[in-house]
């Protein structure tokens, strides 16, 4: 099957990639602890006003601020929890909007709704690193209306014109600097990245990236019927053929090969090279044994102009919410689909193995 390019979503929202970056240094818990105590923080400033001058007059602005803090509670419990989905994020995203909206229109100060639209700022960076430019500019709308409303009250109620402005000003500062910038520094990361991630002689992920990417698309398909495939990939008589041939021709055989999985495997695979004349693959099939798949890879190898064989072997696991936490499976399943392949290569070579991997209970 050809191999398309990424769809847009996928190739615009990075909470997939983010994630997987984040796990692959151990961050993942101290994001987690970091995003819960703050959120906690802005939680308790609705119920703090309930007993300022500033706030809520009205028994529906009380009770908006009163839900505002139970719904970020929500928000915060889910962090500590768990590593949210992406849609889990973007829902905790979407009500925090809606509860910092809420909260600064309630407030009887229209200076100081106003200037609590800084915190919209906050909520900006937050979505700008793991999310897509497009909540990035419809969490910048919400604070422009917002902000406009309550410039307009604060207006009708002093006259100030100066001071609506100033405040105007420094909200726009905060919500347009902090989330555009946060989302120009990670798009530089992500591009530093992708060129340092990859084997320099085939373009394909080396040994790092392919874990991260393998994570990265373990985590986007969590929960669905399916599967999640690792296929290993050994040339065999690669050394003969680096001893008959030369160096260069051993080069421009890994060239080859890895240029026909690309051509044959589907856009979602994440493709490899594992070292030497290993080549690895992970991606989500319908079936367990993806038998089909594997035989069109070894025949596509073997048509290269090289004309190399390969043995391969393959190992699956069913994805479902039981997999949360189970970091080693893509290790589990490279070492299982390696020990296939070497029953491949044991019989003969140029043919494929399924290794019948069970999940540890």
């Amino acid at each position: 099957m050809i191999r398309w390019g990424i769809r847009s979503q996928e190739r615009r929202d990075q909470f997939d990639w983010s994630s997987a970056y984040l796990k692959d240094r151990g961050l993942q818990k101290l994001w987690r602890v970091a995003t819960f105590a703050s959120t906690i923080a802005l939680a308790a400033q609705p119920v703090m006003l309930l007993w300022s001058p500033v706030g809520p007059v009205t028994p529906a602005g009380t009770v908006v601020c009163v839900v505002a803090s139970a719904l970020a509670v929500a928000g915060a419990l889910l962090w500590l929890s768990h590593w949210p989905t992406r849609g889990q994020s973007l829902i905790f995203s979407a009500i925090a909007t809606a509860s910092i909206a809420g909260t600064c229109l309630a407030l009887s100060n229209p200076y100081s709704g106003l200037m609590g639209c800084v915190t919209f700022g906050v909520l900006g960076g937050f979505v700008a690193y793991f999310h897509s430019l497009d909540e990035v500019v419809g969490i910048v709308g919400v604070a422009a209306v917002c902000a406009t409303i309550l410039a307009v009250r604060l207006i009708a109620s002093t006259g100030d014109v100066a001071l609506a402005a100033a405040a105007l000003i420094t909200v726009a500062i905060v919500n347009i600097g902090v989330p555009f910038g946060v989302q120009s520094l990670v798009h530089s990361l992500r591009t530093d990245l992708r060129g340092s991630d990859r084997d320099p002689l085939t373009g394909l992920h080396n040994r790092r990236s392919f874990g991260r990417s393998a994570y990265e698309l373990m985590m986007r398909h969590r929960g669905e019927a399916r599967f999640l495939v690792v296929t290993m990939i050994d040339l065999d008589n690669f050394k003969h053929l680096n001893d008959t041939f030369g160096h260069a021709a051993g080069d421009e055989a890994l060239i080859g090969v890895g240029a026909a999985l690309e051509e044959n495997c589907r856009h979602s695979a994440v493709i490899g090279r594992a070292g030497g004349e290993e080549f690895v693959i992970a991606d989500i099939h319908a079936e367990p044994e993806p038998v089909r798949g594997a035989e069109l890879l070894r025949q596509a190898i073997a048509d290269t102009p090289a004309r190399v064989t390969a043995s391969i072997g393959t190992a699956s696991a069913p994805l479902g919410s039981s997999l949360r936490g189970r970091t080693q499976l893509i290790d589990d399943l490279v070492q299982a689909a390696d020990a296939a392949m070497y029953e491949a290569k044991r019989a003969g070579g140029n043919q494929v193995r399924h290794s019948q991997y069970r999940l540890p209970q």
